[in-house]
């Protein structure tokens, strides 16, 4: 029985020679003795065992550690072979170098990206023990999860803190819009209310002010650097005062601390904090204090002794002291560690949320940027290789051995890569600014010992690869063979290349009928009919407060003065805007189950403003305008009960004590994205109608009431409309901000992110197809400078120009229509998973396909034809003079 060579070599590599022979002799004397008496396995594992038990300062030590001057010569020859090897393949060193230095710089930037979305959080000192509680609502008798959300009660963090002595601390965090008022000047900002302890859990630390007391007084606020900057300039703002305008109460708030804008890489950015007390301003005391309604992020702190998988099976039993599930859901409680919420897909609630997807998205399209480009130079140097058959004999003549002419190769591989790695983050550096803003990522530039490792790790990998693959091909050879020159690739190694070409062109297929995809169905998105007229539509926030027929009145004197202008058309308003998700109600059943149903509060020129069409039943007539039991619903919400004569029918619900009157079905509209199906709704011109029935809610906007103006205006230049409506606006209520969006606008930003990856996909299949394209290229050029002889001789037998060109040409075209035969199920797979996240999309066409295969096909064999038939035209004379 043969012992296996690797351990045996091994030693060789660290073993003393004086010890060599001695220790090699035991070693193999055991194995056989093994052998005999415990089988071949067992002696092979025992042999390995026993070369790795020789690393030991006795056998290492005993080496002399010196510098082979003879290794540093064969270095610099290698680097200088290499150079005068580039220096003679300019052109073919060229493609190699351009397209490994885009790929690097592609790479860079993604590596730069992904490390930016990891680092979320990272700063906060106790981010092990820092947890947002989420609940989990689920079927009761099959236990399938309905919906997870971090959007919680009020009282929930609190009472877990109570009940559960695993918990040190535990902060709540809410936002609102609201105005603050310097002066004269109101405006509008989002303020987050949270309790004292948050400066304490999380490292925002205050440049000025005490952390300890900075919200302990109710009038306390903390403002941002920016903030700080727009309120007050460069004087200081301690002790400075602003004013919170809520419904008709003015509070006056006293900055008492400033906190560092570094908040680029949290899930929790805020522009003022102020107590969780002032949240009671703009909620009813009774949702402060039910667990109903989902309003706020709740987050605690565990105790250095407490784990979470210890602490976070007791969440639900203590949330049920204080409230308890209904008879069809079951309400589960866990934790979410706060350096994964950046990064959550499962649970909702986090505005800074960054699906995962898009971080392997972003790997994936690197792995095959720079896979396309390193089978452009394996396959170039590979097939460069065969040119170099007699300076290969000539070295073996002279004695070298296999291993150094290995090292030889894969060291010059290494320089055309260090080359490449180099120009590629010169590169990256200059395309850094605009691929950051293309994803909407402040990405900085920087080198350290991280990414040096990946750098010389990718490049060291590439190099070792393309090296050892022309060593592969060449070095084997005979001398005798070699220095002939007439060797050629054998068909595995044919096959080889074959491949790695056709599994090229397949992935640049595959992108660029991804990238044409994805545009389609950004376009289908925005053309597709909404349900409403969503053109020259403004959304003005009206500021208003829980006072409901004080929201009306100012409705009132807006319009009056607003419809004075001739390029105001029409003017309604809504409690919900086109920005955020919509109000739903929960209405509990006799059964024990309960319904969500989507709430609109409108004003009685809604439909017509908007252009939303009645479906059946009447709009609201102008006796109609100050009932309160009458209500709009939409054709789903019609569909979902089943509802045969819905004007006859009630919002089916175990609370309601009085009446309600469907007096009209409008047409399904769009009111979320076409992420979505369109769900029930019910419109109405007050909340009276159905506010007995209401017994919880997943909500932005509550208590109901018109928040937003809707103003819809002529063709032309909107400025002076805007300016119009501005001054109206400050006649009618000088103590709010003017604060508005176009609609269109609003709902196209809810598609951005598919925009900006769809910008990526487009880079990238450009980068992948331009690559590919370089390397067959090469390779035709290449083939051709190998067949000049051929050429020629076919010319002298009568052959045309054309005929040779298609000859030439053939089996580029048979690969590339095995590569569109690979891409086009692979395409149509991976499409169609990622339009299923729309509810309305466009339909996968064959035609697509056929067209961009086509487009790749016409593209490459017009430039692989037209180096044909340059070659065709030479004098056949001066072909047939030509060395191999």
């Amino acid at each position: 029985m043969k012992p296996p060579k690797w351990p045996i070599r091994l030693l060789e590599r660290f073993c003393p020679d004086e010890l060599l022979e001695g220790i090699a002799g035991d070693l193999l004397e055991q194995f056989e003795a093994d052998c005999r008496s415990t089988g071949a396995r067992r002696a092979r594992r025992r042999l390995v065992w026993n070369v790795f038990r020789l690393f030991h300062p006795y056998i290492l030590l005993r080496n002399h550690l010196t510098v082979n001057m003879m290794n540093m010569d064969m270095l610099k020859s290698h680097l200088l072979v290499a150079g005068r090897h580039m220096k003679r393949q300019k052109f073919f060193s060229g493609i190699n170098i351009l397209g490994l230095s885009c790929a690097i710089a592609f790479v860079f930037l993604a590596v730069l990206f992904i490390r930016h979305e990891l680092a979320y959080d990272q700063f906060h000192s106790r981010k092990a023990s820092i947890f947002r509680v989420y609940h989990d609502i689920q079927n009761a008798e099959t236990g399938q999860s309905k919906h997870k959300s971090a959007v919680t009660a009020v009282p929930l963090s609190r009472d877990l803190a109570a009940e559960l002595p695993g918990i040190a601390g535990f902060t709540r965090y809410a936002s609102s819009s609201v105005t603050i008022r310097k002066g004269a000047t109101p405006y509008d900002e989002v303020v987050h209310f949270v309790d004292p302890a948050f400066l304490e859990i999380f490292d925002f630390p205050l440049l000025q002010g005490d952390p300890e007391t900075a919200l302990n007084e109710p009038a306390d606020i903390i403002l941002n650097t920016a903030m700080a900057e727009k309120y007050f300039g460069k004087s200081d703002p301690i002790g400075q005062e602003l004013e919170l305008l809520v419904n008709d109460t003015t509070v006056t708030l006293t900055v008492s601390g400033v906190v560092d804008a570094r908040q680029e890489q949290s899930s929790l950015p805020f522009d003022f904090l102020m107590p969780i007390d002032q949240y009671k301003l703009l909620l009813p005391e009774s949702m402060f204090e039910s667990y109903n309604y989902g309003l706020l992020e709740n987050y605690i702190l565990l105790r250095p002794d407490t784990r979470q998988s210890a602490i976070e099976p007791k969440l639900t039993a203590a949330v049920e002291k204080y409230s308890t599930s209904s008879a069809d859901e079951h309400v589960e409680y866990g934790l979410q560690p706060l350096p994964g919420l950046h990064l959550e897909a499962e649970v909702t609630g986090n505005a800074l949320y960054t699906s995962p997807q898009k971080l392997y998205f972003m790997a994936a399209l690197s792995l095959l940027v720079i896979f396309i480009a390193c089978v452009n130079f394996i396959t170039l140097s590979t097939s460069q290789a065969l040119g170099r058959f007699r300076e290969i004999g000539v070295r073996k003549t002279l004695g070298a051995l296999v291993g150094q002419l290995r090292r030889q190769l894969v060291i010059e591989s290494f320089f055309i890569c260090l080359i490449s790695g180099l120009i590629g983050l010169i590169l990256a550096a200059i395309l850094l600014h605009p691929f950051g803003r293309l994803i909407e990522s402040e990405l900085h530039f920087s080198i350290g010992a991280f990414e040096i490792a990946f750098l010389l790790g990718l490049l060291l990998v590439i190099a070792t690869i393309t090296g050892l693959l022309q060593a592969a091909i060449i070095v084997r050879k005979h001398t005798q063979d070699a220095l002939s020159g007439k060797v050629r690739l054998a068909g595995g190694q044919k096959w080889f290349n074959d491949s790695l070409i056709v599994l090229q062109f397949s992935l640049s297929i595959i992108l660029i009928i991804g990238a044409v995809t994805i545009r389609r169905q950004m376009q289908y998105i925005q053309h597709k009919d909404l349900g409403f007229d969503q053109e020259r539509l403004l959304e003005i926030n009206l500021g208003n407060t829980a006072d409901k027929e004080a929201g009306r009145q100012l409705l009132a004197r807006f319009k009056q003065r607003a419809l004075q202008h001739p390029a105001v058309l029409e003017i309604t308003a809504s409690m919900n805007n086109s920005r955020e998700p919509w109000t739903k109600l929960i209405f509990d059943q006799t059964d024990g189950s309960k319904e969500g149903l989507f709430y609109n509060q409108i004003d009685e020129d809604y439909l017509q403003t908007m252009g939303i069409a009645m479906a059946e039943g009447s709009n609201y007539q102008q006796d109609q305008r100050n009932a309160t039991d009458a209500i709009l619903v939409n054709e789903s919400l019609v569909r979902h009960f089943g509802w045969q004569d819905p004007l006859n029918e009630q919002i089916p619900g175990s609370n309601f004590n009085g009446s309600h009157r469907i007096i009209g079905v409008v047409k399904d509209f769009h009111f979320s994205s076409l992420h979505q199906r369109i769900e029930p709704l019910i419109l109405a011109l007050d909340d009276g109608a159905i506010s007995s029935g209401i017994t919880g809610l997943s909500t932005y906007v509550w208590p109901p009431n018109l928040y937003q103006a809707l103003v819809r205006v002529g063709t032309g230049d909107p400025a002076p409309v805007l300016q119009y409506l501005e001054t109206s606006w400050k006649s009618v209520a000088p103590d709010k901000a003017f604060s508005y969006h176009f609609v269109d606008a609003s709902l196209e930003a809810k598609y951005a992110d598919e925009r900006r990856w769809a910008q990526v996909m487009d880079w990238a299949s450009v980068f992948a197809i331009g690559i590919a394209w370089l390397g067959l290229l090469g390779l035709m050029r290449l083939s051709l400078r190998k067949r000049v002889r051929e050429i020629g001789i076919r010319k002298v037998m009568g052959a045309s120009a054309s005929g040779i060109a298609v000859l030439l040409s053939r089996r580029f075209l048979i690969l590339l229509l095995i590569s569109s035969a690979m891409a086009w199920p692979v395409a149509w797979l991976m499409l169609r998973e990622w339009l299923a996240s729309f509810s309305y999309r466009i339909s996968l066409n064959p035609i697509l396909f056929l067209l961009v295969g086509l487009g790749v096909l016409a593209l490459t064999l017009g430039s692989v034809g037209w180096q044909s038939l340059v070659a065709a035209r030479v004098n056949p004379v001066e072909s047939l003079r030509a060395q191999d």
